[in-house]
């Protein structure tokens, strides 16, 4: 859903205090919100670029805002929102507003939806090859179960969550999703085609005015009773994008070139040009990669491989290759491709 929330505007009065400008708040309710969900108890936030100056209930706010003359972020949510809940989507939306000594100010503010839901849905070949089974779907916050009856809708933060499956007591890894905010995707659960020696996933995508529908199928090996990574080692390492697409597996051996380092800011995925941090590496098959998406970020964690491979102190590691094992999981918000839990294994090579 996208709700039209609030129309925010300077009072048209003449000013209290010289440096002082005055809003108002007028609600502009658009469309419906889930049940039990109020606009009176949405969050106001507005922030200074440093501080936050106000963070209200929407409902306990007076009707005139008095702020003082600067940039202003003002963002609206519906409820604080991390670790992955059943039926529970959340509403959010931000603007930034400048207010000037006595002069009128307008802005819009609109809300959507700012989490995915994964509904999981078994096929009937699945059902008729297991007695017993459940779906856990998993990402940096936490986790959700699947029971073999669940109907209800969980919803995660946007980013890539790992798909595995417990049937007849076998583990089974289903793959990886990556998710928006707005999708609401219908996770069908499928045995592995034979004739597709790999797997994988594929992915249908619709889209209307109100959310990003999709439909995934996690196709999955039904014989699968060993160890996951029974094929990996030191010398049959994954490349870059096998592990992008095997995030999940633990203990595994990657190999890669270092083409760059996440920025400090959160936000920032130019690992090429950005200011660089000694916490991370990023990897990938080719040198010259300047597209995340094909990337892996390496988080260096412990001093044995922070202190050799990092680029701010050794700038030389740039385009080596390195051979290094850990273990595949999301990495930064929103979530992206990861190497993390690095057991100190690695070798640094000048190719």
């Amino acid at each position: 859903m996208i709700l039209s929330l609030f129309v925010i505007c300077a009072c048209s009065k003449a000013p209290k205090e010289k440096g002082v400008g005055y809003l108002t708040l007028n609600i502009n309710q658009s469309m419906s919100l889930k049940s039990g969900i109020e606009t009176e108890d949405f969050i106001l936030r507005i922030n200074d670029g440093n501080v936050d100056v106000l963070k209200e209930r929407l409902g306990d706010l007076p009707a005139e805002i008095a702020l003082t003359v600067g940039t202003y972020t003002i963002e609206a949510y519906s409820m604080e929102f991390s670790d992955p809940m059943f039926e529970m989507p959340f509403y959010a939306g931000s603007t930034v507003v400048e207010i000037e000594a006595d002069e009128n100010t307008k802005a819009s503010l609109v809300c959507g939806q700012g989490n995915a839901g994964i509904k999981v849905v078994w096929s009937n070949e699945f059902l008729t090859l297991f007695e017993t089974y459940y779906a856990k779907i998993e990402c940096n916050e936490g986790y959700l179960h699947y029971s073999d009856d669940e109907e209800r809708t969980g919803y995660f933060l946007p980013g890539t969550v790992t798909v595995s499956i417990m049937a007849d007591g076998d583990s089974i890894y289903g793959g990886t999703i990556t998710l928006a905010a707005r999708d609401m995707v219908t996770a069908t659960m499928h045995p592995k085609i034979k004739d597709d020696p790999f797997g994988g996933l594929t992915i249908k995508i619709s889209i209307d005015d109100t959310v990003n529908n999709r439909e995934v199928d996690i196709i999955f090996d039904p014989d699968y009773t060993g160890d996951l990574n029974s094929d990996n080692s030191v010398t049959n390492p994954y490349s870059i994008a096998e592990a992008i697409v095997r995030q999940g597996e633990n203990a595994v051996w990657v190999v890669g070139y270092i083409v760059g380092a996440k920025p400090t800011t959160q936000s920032d995925f130019d690992f090429v040009n950005g200011p660089r941090q000694n916490g991370n590496i990023v990897l990938a098959d080719d040198k010259a990669e300047t597209n995340a998406k094909n990337v892996l970020f390496v988080e260096l964690y412990y001093a044995a491989t922070r202190n050799p491979l990092n680029l701010v102190t050794h700038q030389g590691n740039l385009h080596k290759k390195v051979l290094i094992k850990g273990n595949l999981r999301g990495y930064f918000v929103p979530s992206h491709a990861g190497l993390r839990d690095l057991t100190g294994e690695f070798f640094l090579m000048d190719e």
